[in-house]
């Protein structure tokens, strides 16, 4: 690691030196002796420098940003001349922060930054194993992730590559990586330099910097603005991976959803996931849709279950309730519905050989529901807490005012457990299964509760279909094996979604359902 250092602060003193101060590299080294290999030394000249927390004034952020705008220049002429003219990388890797850099040359920069800099990222996040006890944490930054990869070519290809040749970067610029010596010379420090377009060195920067940087090249190129949004996404998850700064999350999902709306992935809300956020609403219907000259009920579905792993009929058992439930003699309002996840304990105690961990669960949840109406709630709390925290999300968007019930959604299998557990204030559907006869299960039980629990039942035998259960999926996948890998996916297909099968191979995650030692190196 500081070895690569040493030669990114040769090259800056080497391109450099008639314009900013770089600090002298002495020597480098490991710890051996004292730190079984695992740690090293670097010995560079020291530079009295003002404090880098003090902040600088819009003078000096004008005259760095004058200065780099030349240095970029000068770079940029330079590499233009050398073997490598027009490419991408630097004739060594490096690091930021803990992660190397693959700094292969290449001739396209929209292949580099993919390729050498935003998806080794995305794959550390699935598969480094210092990571794996984040990964529930991490799940839903890896989902946006994938899906913003395709449309990465979009931000970057429509640039002008005539004015965005590449220019040595000092790779790691901020207001924490430069300062002025005693001589009011500027100094810059703790770079991972390569060869890149200038807009790499300067979207961190301050809004003066920014500006006098535009004003001394020309102006900016189109688009600037959303291609400043990919590099800080990029800065932002090295730093949450590397460094463990968890406050920063909120702002990646900001970014991300900026991101995927600004590329069109996310035109529609039904195709969005919901960002971080354990109660989303979304996909909640706009109010502005449901003016009508009759006054219905707004209904919320609420869908509990252990959903290990989720499946097809779950998805119709919501579609089926909600067309019912909207014509005679019903015709409720549907405003959205809620698949609400048990919690992991729980689900321990129901298949203690056969459950999936709270972050696979989510996962393939929120890729089953991704253009659907329907959302996950993800506060893993009782029946009737998480409807009534449903109601208090949803009347924060749009004021207490509004007129909520919530309707929770059962199975027949499951009705003496939700009638006993579900307050009798909120209406109970009872779904029967296909090809499963519950008729005389439903009467036994309305014969044997309480009057009052009569009355909030209703009760919605199936139209046709298949018999689906979790059971099966994970009996299939029991039997998954390599020499029947084709068998089972094709038999997977009539049960799940086509992005859950993709993810459940992707992560293997037959291995939970094969023999459980509750360990986290099931996640490697």
């Amino acid at each position: 690691m500081f070895s690569a250092e040493a030669i990114g602060m040769h090259t800056f003193q080497e391109v450099y030196i008639d314009f900013v101060r770089v600090p002298l590299s002495f020597a480098t080294g490991n710890l051996s002796k004292f730190d079984h290999d695992e740690g090293g030394w670097f010995l560079s000249e020291f530079v009295d420098i003002n404090n880098t927390s003090r902040k600088r004034s819009n003078l000096q952020n004008s005259q760095f940003a004058q200065v780099l705008a030349k240095m970029h220049k000068i770079s940029g002429e330079i590499h233009a001349r050398s073997s490598h003219s027009g490419q991408y990388g630097f004739h060594t890797n490096n690091f930021y922060i803990h992660t190397e850099q693959d700094n292969t040359w290449q001739n396209d920069w929209c292949h580099f930054f993919l390729e050498q800099r935003f998806k080794p990222i995305v794959q550390r996040m699935k598969t480094d194993p210092h990571l794996i006890n984040d990964h529930g944490k991490n799940m839903e930054l890896i989902l946006l992730c994938e899906r913003l990869i395709p449309y990465i070519p979009w931000f970057l290809t429509s640039s002008n590559h005539i004015q965005l040749r590449p220019c040595l970067l000092h790779g790691d610029l901020s207001d924490q990586n430069w300062s002025l010596d005693k001589q009011g010379r500027i100094v810059t420090f703790d770079g991972s330099p390569f060869y890149g377009p200038y807009e790499v060195d300067i979207y961190t920067m301050p809004d003066v910097f920014i500006s006098t940087y535009f004003d001394t090249i020309g102006g900016p190129v189109e688009g600037y603005e959303m291609r400043f949004e990919l590099y800080n996404l990029l800065r932002l998850l090295r730093t949450i991976i590397d460094s463990g700064i968890n406050t920063w999350r909120s702002l990646v999902f900001q970014t991300l959803t900026k991101l995927l709306t600004d590329c069109g992935v996310w035109k529609l809300p039904l195709l969005r996931f919901p960002c971080g956020i354990k109660t989303p609403t979304n996909k909640i219907k706009l109010l502005s849709s449901m003016s009508s000259t009759v006054q219905k009920k707004n209904i919320i579905l609420v869908y509990g279950g252990s959903f290990c792993p989720i499946h097809l009929n779950h998805l119709a058992v919501m579609d089926f309730t909600a067309e019912i439930l909207e014509k005679p003699p019903y015709e409720f309002e549907i405003l959205g519905g809620y698949f609400c996840p048990s919690s992991e304990s729980w689900i321990r105690k129901k298949l203690p050989e056969n459950y999936l961990p709270n972050a696979y669960r989510e996962a393939l949840l929120m890729l089953a529901t991704e253009g659907t109406r329907w959302m996950v709630d993800r506060s893993y709390s009782s029946p009737n807490m998480y409807a009534k925290n449903i109601i208090k999300e949803i009347r924060n968007l749009y004021g207490t005012d509004l007129e909520i019930t919530v309707v929770h959604i059962c199975g027949i299998d499951a009705i003496e457990y939700n009638g006993k557990h579900v307050s009798t204030q909120y209406p109970l559907v009872i779904v029967d299964r296909w090809k499963y006869d519950g008729e005389i299960l439903w009467k036994e039980y309305c014969q044997t509760t309480t009057m009052e629990n009569q009355k909030r039942l209703i009760w919605i035998s199936p139209g046709t279909g298949e018999m689906i259960s979790s059971t099966m999926i994970r009996n299939l996948l029991m039997k998954l094996n390599n020499d029947n890998h084709e068998d089972i996916y094709q038999s997977l297909q009539n049960l799940l979604p086509s992005s859950c099968i993709e993810y459940i191979f992707e992560y293997k995650l037959e291995k939970w359902f094969k023999s459980h030692k509750y360990s986290c190196n099931k996640f490697q």
